[in-house]
Parts: C-alpha cells; sequence; structure tokens
C-alpha cells in the first residue's frame, strides 16, 4: 500500500511527525492548512478543493490501495470524502441491493448525529453522510464505540439497525440491518462483505497509552494492533483503503508528552508494518 499524508494542522510538518517517511512504502504528502471550511464541518468550497488535490495525487500515484492520514478526529470526515474517490476511480458500481463494500472503523464516538446545519458533511456526521450517499457501501461495523453514543444514535435512526424498512430485503445485511456496534472484531459476522473499507479513529484508544483531541475509549494499542492484524488476515486484498485520524492538537501540552507524538509515532508505524508489506 502507498501511504498518503494530509496535513491540516501543521501536526505533521511541524511537530516532528515522520513514520511516513521510516517503512519505505511510496509515500506522498499534501498541506491543507491553506484551506478554509475544515474544521469539524468540510463545506461546499473545502469539499471541492480538497478533492481536487486528493484526485490530483491519485492521478501521480499506482491504483495500490493507500493508507491515508490525516490529522485529528475533527477531520474524520475526511472518510466519506477519500471514499467518493474511491469509488470514482476504481469504477465500482453497486445498488441498494448490491453493496459492494462494508466499511469496519475503531472509534470511540459512532459519528452519526447530524449538525444543526442540517446533513452538511462533518466530523460527527460522515458515516450517516456515506450511508445516504454511496449505493456502493452496505453494512457498517462500528468498533469501540461508546455504549450511551451507540444509544442515542439508534434511537434517532432506529431503520439502519432493525428488521423493518427495505434493507430487510437484502440477504446479505443482518436482519436487514445495516449498522452494527461491536466491542471487537471477533464480533464481526459472516456476512461481511469480501471487500471493505477501514478506518481508524485513534480516540478509541486509552487515553493512559495515547493523547487525543477528544474524549476517548479503554481499547490498549496492544489490542488494536492484534485487531488490525486479524483484518488483514481475514480480508487481505479485500482492503480497499485504510485511513487513519486521532492526532493531538499540535498546540496542547499533551503533544509533547509521551502520549503525544511519540506515542503517535508508534501507532502511526505500526498500522504502516501491518498493512504496507
Amino acid at each position: 500500500m502507498n501511504v498518503t499524508v494530509y496535513d491540516f494542522t501543521g501536526i505533521y510538518e511541524n511537530e516532528g511527525f515522520d513514520f511516513y517517511k521510516k517503512e519505505g512504502a511510496r509515500s506522498l504528502f499534501c498541506s491543507l492548512k491553506d484551506i478554509s471550511g475544515t474544521n469539524c464541518i468540510c463545506d461546499d468550497y473545502a469539499y471541492k478543493e480538497i478533492r481536487e488535490k486528493v484526485k490530483a495525487l491519485d492521478a501521480s500515484s499506482s491504483r495500490e490501495p493507500v493508507i491515508s492520514f490525516f490529522d485529528n478526529g475533527n477531520y474524520h470526515y475526511m472518510s466519506k470524502l477519500l471514499m467518493d474517490v474511491l469509488c470514482e476511480k476504481s469504477g465500482i458500481e453497486g445498488s441498494n441491493s448490491s453493496p459492494e463494500f462494508d466499511l469496519i472503523f475503531f472509534d470511540h464516538h459512532p459519528d452519526m448525529k447530524w449538525t444543526s446545519y442540517g446533513e452538511v458533511l462533518s466530523c460527527g456526521s460522515w458515516v450517516l453522510n456515506a450511508l445516504k450517499d454511496r449505493k456502493e457501501l452496505g453494512q457498517v461495523f462500528i468498533i469501540g464505540a461508546d455504549p450511551s453514543l451507540c444509544a442515542e444514535v439508534m434511537e434517532e435512526n432506529p431503520e439502519l439497525f432493525g428488521d423493518d424498512g427495505e434493507n430487510a430485503s437484502n440477504s446479505r445485511l443482518t436482519s436487514g440491518a445495516r449498522v452494527h456496534f461491536l466491542k471487537s472484531v471477533n464480533e464481526l459476522p459472516d456476512t461481511v462483505s469480501s471487500m471493505i473499507y477501514l478506518s481508524i479513529d485513534k480516540d478509541v484508544l486509552d487515553e493512559d497509552e495515547l493523547a487525543t483531541n477528544w474524549d476517548q475509549g479503554n481499547m490498549t494499542i496492544s489490542e488494536l494492533e492484534k485487531s488490525l492484524i486479524y483484518l488483514k488476515e481475514r480480508f487481505g486484498s479485500g482492503i480497499l483503503s485504510v485511513d487513519v485520524c486521532g492526532e493531538s492538537m499540535s498546540d496542547s501540552a499533551d503533544a509533547y508528552s509521551e502520549r503525544g507524538i511519540e506515542a503517535s509515532n508508534k501507532v502511526n508505524s505500526m498500522i504502516i508494518k501491518i498493512f504496507a508489506e
């Protein structure tokens, strides 16, 4: 896999992150600091500008799958944008009755709440945006999310979790549900597509091991590593793309602690080692 780094805040460029330079993988670096309208919410102008940069990078590289790193959790909407570009580039064509890939992602937050501005793309709504816009996307498996946040999402979007509605007619969607909250990868059912998009927000990790700019879960780095190795072994070349966010803020004290840059470098390098080989 190729490695692409999208820098919104300067955390990679200015704070000494060099994980993407050491692993022998083909690497590209893209600064997005000059684009406005990107913090938490991605407005139409920002989406267009970022998408053009992503497409330009894709055109200059091979068609191999990519590991993308894109700063802290405020920019997790990049998963949706990268998914859009991937589907366009790969010519993936699905329908509501025959989805072509599933999404598996690690996150302390479900990222399934619309903003007060409606259905604008944001770090907290991108999963809903993807389910709404990408007919190629089948099931979504969210690993490590806060149970209380999951309960809120299930109450607000019951059609995505039950047996009722048009999803029930699709035999590959478990019990008609499109979204599933799991505690670990061991709970992934046999109905998962052979092709997956994988997203990792490091706020799923315990704050005692790594610092991000959001409230965090309780997964250990070792548990995450074992989970990713399992996914690599299970899905292999069916992993269409991998993305990673969850850095600390570049101006925070945590960035300079052992749980900041040093810990993130190690985790990012671990992810590259698993998927780039």
